[in-house]
């Protein structure tokens, strides 16, 4: 066999493992296609035991957060000034909660959490409280300090003691809920979980045997 025929056989021979190299790569794509088409929301849901309307609620709660910081922020009081005086800053925090609740006269409990709210949040938490967390999250909440007042009222001041440091919650505990933004944060206060703004020390909302 002179040199072009061996020539022209190894080009055919290269031609056909390409050829079989792009078919696999087509059959693989093909194959992988429904994972890349799922949407975003579907991948980032909190939990894929709740229902629409749960996920639905969940989304509607994080958008009236946004929206309450928004509020505040535009209120004069808002611009508390950087200062190590005590109570320069208990004078600060006082103006900024009065001037919210002027602005939330009507507020009441489950402006936030809403019935379908209030049935989503619960059943993340009974997850959580049944999960392979649940005993050590019990214990934390049971030998936390100081303990919490349960004398909370939505659009009041929330009460610390006068003072000394609010009860820490489980990060475990605050997993599966929706991420609250910057100036909000979850309390607990015996079964009830409160939200609440830091700046403010305010209750902004509250839910009733939110813990199983």
């Amino acid at each position: 066999m002179d040199s072009s025929c061996e020539f022209t056989q190894q080009t055919q021979s290269m031609q056909m493992r390409i050829l079989r190299a792009a078919a696999s790569l087509a059959l693989l794509m093909l194959t992988a296609a429904p994972y890349f088409a799922q949407s975003p929301a579907s991948l980032q849901a909190p939990s894929a035991d709740l229902q629409k309307d749960q996920q639905k609620a969940l989304n509607d709660f994080s958008h009236k957060v946004k929206q309450y910081l928004s509020m505040e922020h535009g209120l004069p009081a808002e611009k508390m000034k950087q200062t190590t005086d005590v109570a320069e800053l208990t004078r600060q925090r006082d103006a900024l909660r009065q001037a919210v609740q002027k602005a939330r006269p009507n507020a009441k409990q489950g402006d936030f959490f809403t019935p379908e709210a209030a049935a989503a949040f619960r059943s993340l938490l009974r997850q959580t409280m049944s999960g392979p967390e649940g005993a050590k999250i019990r214990t934390s909440l049971a030998h936390a300090e100081p303990g919490a007042s349960l004398n909370l009222k939505v659009n009041a001041v929330y009460p610390d003691g006068d003072g000394r440091p609010l009860q820490s919650v489980p990060p475990t505990l605050l997993l599966n809920l929706p991420v609250l933004p910057k100036g909000l944060e979850y309390c607990i206060a015996g079964k009830t979980l409160a939200l609440r703004d830091t700046s403010a020390n305010l209750v902004v909302d509250l839910l009733p045997n939110a813990l199983p």
